[in-house]
């Protein structure tokens, strides 16, 4: 495993599983309520530790690279973009509506962290390859080309952040927009370093009207 891989995985498997309550109830009914304590503990302690994971990494991936084999790993990232003008960051039902939408004119390539989701894009030919906008090392290698612009569409706002953030700091300087669900991740997501963000909602509202308006008045952008 890379070394941020174990590392995530060692931060989720800090607390005790509660599976084990139910089997101490019938093997070791008298050891429940220390045990009941003790998982109690244990998920007090995980919880700050999980939701720090990814800066606490940041913090400690120059040692913990160290301990990674020297051997290419399945899972490594490529490190130049290439000619593509646009990246588009997540290819669920937004990522892939933006990709659709802009490979006829653009030169466009995409990235996921969910390898059955990319095998399943590259089987239909997408420019698309594996990566984790969350990992240090990425950010650490990356080269840019020539995009201009990228698309943050992953489902999780800390990753559209740190994204946004890691973009910034690697010294991208074109365009960064991103979908949004709520007002304050949308503010949240720009003070991280995007451009623009969308409303999610908002936005499939005004194309909703917007179809309204040209089938039953013939009306187009008024």
């Amino acid at each position: 495993m890379r070394a941020r891989s174990a590392f995530l995985t060692s931060i989720s498997l800090t607390n005790y599983s509660e599976f084990g309550l139910i089997v101490a109830s019938v093997v070791l009914p008298e050891w429940l309520i220390p045990l009941a304590l003790t998982v109690a503990i244990s998920f007090v302690i995980s919880a700050p530790l999980n939701r720090m994971a990814h800066p606490l990494y940041d913090r400690l991936c120059n040692w913990l690279l160290k301990f990674e084999r020297n051997i290419h790993h399945p899972d490594e990232q490529p490190v130049s973009l290439g000619d593509a003008q646009v990246l588009i960051m997540g290819m669920g039902r937004t990522g892939s509506a933006a990709y659709n939408y802009l490979k006829n004119n653009r030169k466009i390539i995409a990235m996921d962290s969910d390898p059955a989701k990319v095998r399943e894009h590259q089987r239909k030919g997408s420019n698309i390859f594996y990566a984790d906008a969350e990992d240090q090392v990425f950010w650490q290698d990356l080269n840019f080309g020539d995009v201009e612009a990228v698309i943050l569409s992953m489902n999780d706002v800390e990753a559209k952040m740190i994204a946004a953030k890691k973009l910034r700091n690697a010294g991208f300087k074109g365009f960064i927009v991103s979908h949004s669900m709520h007002d304050d991740e949308a503010r949240d997501i720009i003070a991280a370093g995007a451009d623009q963000t969308y409303l999610t909602m908002s936005e499939a509202g005004v194309g909703i009207a917007e179809h309204v308006k040209q089938h039953c008045f013939g009306v187009v952008g008024k």
